[in-house]
């Protein structure tokens, strides 16, 4: 099958780790069909009345068009863009004659989608990889994002407790195939770092109050013994996470990295003793998967996907506050010679193995292309 795939996240040379799970669907996709990206976002750094650029590439083995608009007049701003986007979308799908259009994120990949697909008479289905009520941004943005995925042949989460919340929303069934995770990049088991203190890693973006990272910093200040805080990302509130470290005292043991590469992340996690997680709110939690196949135990806040593979062989799931995210990493300290990092790695190996995604998006394409059958 031809399978067009419509994001607005999507790794770009400004921002190589955004949408990257996007990309590894559609490479992995790309192995038993074939997959165009379409990838579409507004410059908000750059202004033009009307405008369009498009760069294509070819990223193992997908054939890729990256499509930029930059920001225009407020109102017309979101109207340039989706002219713009399904016009020269639909030169590109009339091209490539797609058999399924496969979009992501509700807002605008659910609206583009029905428009693409009311165009070419072909099936859509939406991927939601953030939580819906992050695509409300106003009433209006609301409407279209509900629009679309409610007319989607098939809408997709990332966990159950994902696929509850947009259900709550659209009054249909929602799919659930969790994110892919490449567990070739994370070839062995690591071996606990030969040091007193505790190496303890966070990994996430920080241009929200989101992954809270002060959660974890407040958690930090009460424990007790020697330790290292790994922290990688970046965002507009780097800064203030820094200055947070300071006013706790805890700045001596923090160690702030920035953006880290996606290739990169395994050297990451190999420096540590455990990962923690302290999350708001998490639709999947690719990075405390990541860390459970590096054999790492994982201290997680309850915060939604979070709940389906966190269990007491390979972590510890707390409240999200930080009175009892300390006491879990004390309850990680305390017994962390009772972990076994193999039971940790395989307790997610066959759950989210590149297998068992195929198949399971396999099924979604063929009820949508056979719907009688």
């Amino acid at each position: 099958m031809k399978i067009l795939f419509l994001t607005p996240w999507y790794p770009d040379e400004h921002n190589p780790n955004h949408g990257v799970f996007v990309r590894d669907q559609a490479v992995l996709i790309n192995k038993q069909h074939e997959v165009r990206v379409v990838s579409a976002k507004i410059d908000y750094s750059n202004f033009a009345l009307s405008s369009l650029t498009r760069k294509d590439t070819i990223f193992q083995g997908v054939s890729e068009s990256l499509l930029v608009v930059r920001k225009s007049l407020p109102v017309f701003n979101q109207f340039n863009f989706f002219l713009r986007t399904c016009r020269e979308t639909l030169t590109i799908a009339k091209e490539f004659r797609p058999d399924i259009i496969h979009g992501n994120i509700g807002y605008p990949g659910a609206f583009w989608s029905w428009m693409l697909s009311a165009f070419l008479g072909v099936p859509f289905l939406i991927t939601e990889h953030t939580r819906i009520t992050n695509n409300f941004r106003s009433p209006v943005h609301k409407q279209l994002t509900l629009f679309g995925l409610r007319r989607a042949s098939a809408v997709i989460g990332v966990s159950r407790w994902h696929a509850d919340e947009i259900a709550a929303f659209i009054a249909k069934k929602v799919v659930v195939i969790p994110n892919v995770i490449h567990f070739e990049k994370y070839p062995a088991v690591r071996v606990p770092p030969a040091t007193d203190e505790f190496q303890i890693g966070f990994l996430g973006g920080l241009s929200t109050p989101v992954k809270g990272l002060d959660i974890l910093l407040h958690a930090a200040a009460t424990l007790q013994g020697k330790f290292r805080l790994h922290i990688g990302g970046d965002g507009a509130l780097l800064n203030y996470y820094k200055e947070l470290a300071k006013e706790l005292r805890i700045d001596h043991c923090c160690f702030f990295y920035g953006s880290i590469p996606h290739a990169q992340v395994n050297s990451f996690m190999q420096q540590l003793h455990f990962f923690v997680s302290s999350s708001r709110s998490e639709t999947f939690g690719i990075s405390m998967v990541e860390a459970l196949v590096c054999g790492l135990p994982v201290v997680a806040t309850d915060s939604g996907g979070s709940r389906e593979f966190i269990t007491p062989q390979n972590g510890v799931l707390v409240a999200t506050d930080a009175l009892h995210l300390a006491e879990g990493i004390r309850s990680v300290m305390n017994r962390f010679e009772t972990y076994d990092p193999t039971v940790i790695r395989n307790s997610v190996l066959d759950k989210f193995s590149d297998n068992r995604f195929l198949d399971e998006i396999n099924k979604v394409y063929g009820r949508l292309i056979q719907p009688n059958d």
